[in-house]
């Protein structure tokens, strides 16, 4: 079907969103090679960043597919509280917010959660150039294993060849990356295009389905 043309993003229920619940990397890999938009958000408690992030934070293969796809990694760090006191809900997480435009920040930082957030959080951070977390994602992240590396990346000038490849992809953009065909016609060495397309990260890619959680 896919081939003949259909659209992975006409459903309803986002097809890719399924996939992604199923925990099937053949078919998340297939949906995204056809142009499943990686940055769909869900109709039903709705968040701030896109929803494909939530089937994946335990899962360190489905987390790298979504970021090599083009994920949207700045809206994850984009709370507008910043440094200033979050609210705080006499439940833990589950309270009327969930149906309104929930933060990354309130979500890695639930009780049943926090322990991955260094995790996930020194992956994103592989995706992106500078970026800030705000007073709540900080003050668990410091209780991770992960915080002093998270911590070197925060406070140092990132390397400048990725940032040039995050200014490629970019310029690039999301349906350019995610096309075999195109990237046959750029005139690159295949090490450089290999590096624009993150391979290093491609955990699915090198069948490796341990990953480090």
């Amino acid at each position: 079907l896919l081939n003949a043309g259909a659209l992975p993003n006409q459903d309803p229920i986002n097809c890719l969103q399924i996939a992604l619940r199923m925990g099937n990397y053949e078919l998340m890999n297939l949906l995204l090679r056809h142009g499943a938009n990686v940055n769909y958000f869900c109709r039903v408690n709705t968040t701030h960043f896109p929803s494909a992030l939530q089937y994946a934070l335990k899962d360190e293969v489905m987390l790298r597919m979504l970021m090599n796809y083009g994920y949207d990694v700045h809206r994850c760090f984009d709370c507008p509280r910043g440094n200033s006191s979050h609210s705080q809900y006499v439940t833990d997480g589950w309270t009327s917010t969930v149906i309104k435009d929930t933060m990354f920040c309130e979500v890695i930082t639930l009780s049943w959660l926090k322990h991955l957030s260094g995790k996930v959080v020194r992956v994103m951070l592989d995706y992106v150039d500078h970026v800030n977390i705000c007073w709540k994602l900080e003050a668990v992240l410091k209780e991770q294993e992960l915080w002093p590396d998270i911590s070197s990346i925060l406070t140092n000038p990132r390397p400048l060849k990725h940032l040039c490849r995050l200014k490629i992809r970019e310029c690039m953009g999301r349906l350019r990356l995610r096309c075999p065909v195109f990237m046959t016609f750029l005139p690159l060495p295949n090490c450089l295009k290999d590096y624009i397309l993150y391979k290093e990260y491609d955990l699915y890619g090198q069948e490796n389905f341990v990953g480090t959680y």
